[in-house]
């Protein structure tokens, strides 16, 4: 076990004083000794997936930052508002893209899905959306 684990956080709203991005920064601030907690790149400028452009000019130098975080990292922590029952449409194009690459970065990769919402569900119908795609690209869930 190392000695002191990094984990990557990535928040899925693009919103600055979103509930979410506030449990986030909690979680940063909270880190337990021998954990640490940082936010990762930042996905909004992500252009929309789209397989033609991934074949004319290859995948952006952004794409290849939050690439190569998720690789460095010994885990990812994701905090998610749900948009209209499912993962916002940000957060699911940075999958996406991340999912091209010849080895992914999320494989067996351990992550955390948490969320924070006003509603009586909490954001559960995102986790269980989410879920699903970071299964698709073989990453450890837990949380």
């Amino acid at each position: 076990m190392a000695d002191n684990l990094n984990v990557l956080a990535i928040c899925g709203s693009l919103r600055k004083g979103s509930f979410n991005r506030m449990l986030m920064n909690a979680s940063i601030g909270l880190a337990p000794a021998g954990m640490t907690i940082k936010e990762g790149p930042a996905f909004g400028s992500f252009p929309i997936y789209n397989f033609d452009d991934q074949q004319a000019t290859g995948i952006p130098k952004e794409i290849d930052e939050l690439n190569d975080a998720i690789k460095a990292a010994d885990g990812v922590l994701i905090v998610s508002a749900e948009y209209n029952w499912s993962v916002p449409g940000g957060l699911k194009n940075a999958i996406d893209w991340l999912s091209r690459y010849k080895e992914v970065s999320f494989k067996d990769k351990p992550v955390c899905i948490q969320s924070a919402a006003p509603g009586l569900l909490g954001g559960s119908r995102m986790q269980y959306h989410l879920r699903m795609a970071l299964q698709a690209i073989d990453a450890q869930l837990f949380g």
